[in-house]
């Protein structure tokens, strides 16, 4: 089988000759760049330059020779910039990142990013590894009237004004990789709407809007919904036509617990998410894949029937996500991608051989009948030894061959 058809396979639940791997093939199965650049040198390949594409995550874009020496069938169709400049990650290593994010060095040693407004929208603090959303231009809002004084910041949540590639020419670089490599291709297209309307509204805020002020919660989140439905218009038009596979993303679990009790998900939540997942599968021939961090098991079968084809990252170590029982339970009507080594305590801290017995463990929850692609539990993080990292993706290649 080649890479393409080994990941079909086991989407349609069946299995294919071995299980499917992933490392970088969607914006939340990939590997910080600190990492990736440590993972490069042990592998014995050249350094190249990093870039990194994702800029609040300071992720990497994996190139091929690594998907080679790792065995990796996926790639990613990612809204990466048309230009790049020089800069510096958090070790001091040189690195290249898109050329219109600009970030400034403050005085306390954070980073900071402005919008056009003078306003402070992203901040790395001193030391730090990410970049997060500290800007919330609805914090202040009183009533459904508010939000259509912020329709522009509603409207562009989803695409950060640092990415200069619009669809049309993401379209020409997909349809160059479905033509000319036998890759698995996941586009990502976001869709986010709870936590988009967290960071809009202010985390609080939104939680209890939720509760106490509904009506203003409903209006906020099918403002999101009604803004994605237009972009998805145009990205299935022109990436959808050559992905298998799209990406959409609302996190939606703690570390022990969901965010929001299920019925409350359901009431007030759902229906939106419902209403932009229905819509792209209507538009669009592609899986769908849901990343949703953290202890979410309570809403899985809201997810299957509402149009959801893959869950991801599978958070092992988050309350009620155990593989054996997720699989038991629900391994007929939705595809695991994720899930192969935990990623919060065995990948970074165990050693190589722990991490094997890790993998291989989740392999055998997760693997029979197919409905399983491979890859660790979220991104690979800066502190992850490289030796750990190999440890996984060879114990994964040669463990996880079906036997028919």
């Amino acid at each position: 089988m080649n890479h393409r058809q080994r990941v079909l396979t086991a989407l349609r639940h069946q299995e294919p000759d071995r299980v499917p791997i992933d490392l970088g093939g969607t914006v939340d199965s990939t590997i910080m760049a600190v990492a990736y650049k440590r993972l490069r040198k042990h592998l014995g390949l050249s350094a190249g330059s990093t870039r990194v594409a994702d800029v609040y995550q300071h992720t990497a874009l994996v190139e091929e020779d690594v998907r080679q020496a790792l065995g990796v069938d996926v790639r990613v169709v990612f809204d990466e910039p048309n230009e790049w400049r020089q800069g510096f990650l958090p070790d001091g290593s040189p690195a290249e990142f898109p050329a219109r994010f600009l970030p400034q060095l403050q005085d306390d040693g954070s980073q900071v990013v402005f919008d056009a407004a003078g306003n402070v929208v992203l901040k790395m603090p001193k030391n730090g590894h990410y970049f997060d959303p500290v800007y919330s231009p609805l914090a202040d809002a009183t009533s459904v009237r508010d939000i259509e004084k912020h329709l522009d910041a509603v409207e562009s949540y989803d695409k950060p004004s640092h990415l200069d590639k619009d669809y049309e020419e993401l379209a020409k670089k997909a349809k160059v990789l479905h033509e000319n490599t036998d890759y698995l291709l996941v586009g990502f297209f976001g869709g986010h709407i709870f936590q988009s309307a967290q960071s809009l509204r202010g985390w609080e805020m939104f939680l209890m809007d939720l509760l106490v002020n509904q009506k203003f919660a409903e209006a906020l989140m099918d403002q999101l919904a009604e803004a994605n439905i237009r972009r998805f218009e145009r990205y299935a038009k022109t990436v959808g036509q050559y992905v298998h596979v799209v990406q959409f993303e609302d996190d939606l679990g703690m570390q022990d617990r969901p965010l929001l009790r299920p019925s409350l998900y359901r009431k007030v939540v759902k229906p939106y998410h419902e209403k932009l997942f229905r819509f792209a599968k209507s538009r669009c021939d592609a899986y769908l894949l849901l990343h949703t961090d953290g202890a979410v098991s309570p809403f899985i079968p809201d997810f299957i029937e509402m149009g959801v084809d893959i869950l991801n990252p599978v958070q092992v170590s988050a309350a009620g996500m155990d593989t054996k029982e997720l699989k038991r339970e629900f391994g007929r009507d939705i595809t695991f991608w994720g899930g192969g080594c935990d990623s919060q305590s065995i990948l970074p801290f165990g050693t190589p051989g722990e991490v094997a017995n890790e993998t291989k463990r989740r392999i055998d929850d997760l693997a029979p009948g197919g409905g399983f692609v491979f890859s660790p539990v979220h991104n690979v993080q800066t502190g992850v030894p490289p030796e750990n990292v190999v440890a996984m993706f060879k114990t994964a290649r040669e463990y996880g061959v079906y036997h028919s």
